[in-house]
């Protein structure tokens, strides 16, 4: 897995009310969100790398402003495994 760094003043870490621990959950929080408000990523993959079901997952997207619509990679996430439940489910009545 790959590390992003972030710079900002000592004085503003110092002044926060919580630990680099938390503001580093934050940071990965709100970089998939927006991954996920521009389309970069689905849903079920931010949670996943969130360590969250994905039901929390646009849970939090509403508390970030963001819009669970309109979010192509979902849509093409559901094709996709809507079409690979469709055929799993063809070949296993095609055996009966």
């Amino acid at each position: 897995m790959s590390t992003i760094e972030i710079a900002l003043p000592d004085e503003m870490i110092q002044g926060l009310s919580f630990d680099r621990a938390i503001l580093s959950g934050l940071a990965r929080e709100a970089l998939l969100v927006r991954l996920y408000d521009i389309g970069e990523v689905s849903s079920g993959k931010a949670a996943a790398l969130l360590g969250i079901s994905r039901q929390a997952f646009l849970e939090l997207l509403n508390q970030y402003g963001v819009s669970v619509v309109n979010a192509p990679t979902d849509l093409e996430a559901d094709l996709r495994n809507a079409h690979v439940a469709a055929t799993d489910y063809l070949q296993y009545k095609s055996t009966d």
